[in-house]
């Protein structure tokens, strides 16, 4: 059994278009586990006008949930965060500490407008930088913008930021250009780590070709560098060399 971290789930039940019960959230853990990863981060949509979720509400989901998670045999270890959607609330609220970190508190998980990245995000991804908070990019591949010009998420890279590849994405599950990016920015090198981002069990289905696709093009070295060292060094704040 491998010791994979999954950085970026919604298993966490009710909360937002995650796993809709606990059942669904607990079959998801379960079937993750069977998938090699020994932590599972529970990252719930904190998104003002979508899911109005704030640090105080996912805690007190989170802590009605875990009970349930301890008691089911065959789940791996869990923890929680957020996928903080990129505006002034949010912002705001990771520069004042109201956001909801990764454990340990060094580095954040973040969504984008799917068709183009804010004015002046560089600046404020390396301002992050400076407040010792590591930016992780959600699933680029899914953004329009970066179908268009790659370059723009090196350009991101280069102030700090990290990518977190969608590894459903391999799979064809957001459509044949996610998967074309997602391959081309796995040939280049760009992604620093890679996760499930499921929803419902049935995603598993896709995240497992995701892993096998990397596994038959680039090695079971590649596999562990995108789910186990990555996610470890990105966890501790650090950019995986």
């Amino acid at each position: 059994m491998a010791n994979f971290i999954d950085l970026h789930c919604h298993w966490l039940p009710g909360i937002d278009d995650g796993a809709p019960t606990v059942e669904e959230g607990l079959g998801m853990l379960v079937g993750l586990r069977l998938l090699g990863f020994e932590l599972v981060i529970a990252t719930p949509h904190m998104r003002p006008g979508l899911f109005d979720n704030d640090r105080e509400a996912l805690t007190q989901a989170y802590a009605r949930v875990a009970p349930h998670v301890a008691k089911r045999a065959g789940t791996p270890q869990v923890e929680l965060s957020s996928e903080h959607y990129f505006d002034d609330v949010v912002i705001t609220r990771l520069r004042s500490g109201h956001g909801l970190p990764y454990p340990g508190g060094h580095a954040v998980l973040l969504e984008f407008y799917d068709i183009d990245f804010p004015i002046a995000v560089d600046h404020q991804l390396a301002e992050l930088r400076r407040l010792g908070i590591l930016p992780v990019i959600a699933h680029p591949e899914r953004y329009q913008i970066v179908w268009r010009k790659p370059e723009v998420l090196e350009r991101l890279v280069d102030v700090g930021a990290a990518t977190l590849l969608d590894v459903a994405a391999l799979a064809g599950k957001y459509g044949r250009q996610p998967r074309r990016s997602a391959e081309q920015l796995l040939e280049a090198g760009v992604y620093h780590a890679a996760c499930s981002d499921a929803h419902r069990v049935r995603d598993l289905r896709d995240v497992e070709r995701g892993m096998e696709l990397i596994a038959k093009r680039y090695g079971d070295e590649e596999l562990d560098l995108l789910f186990d060292d990555g996610p470890r060094q990105l966890l501790a704040g650090r950019i995986p060399e």
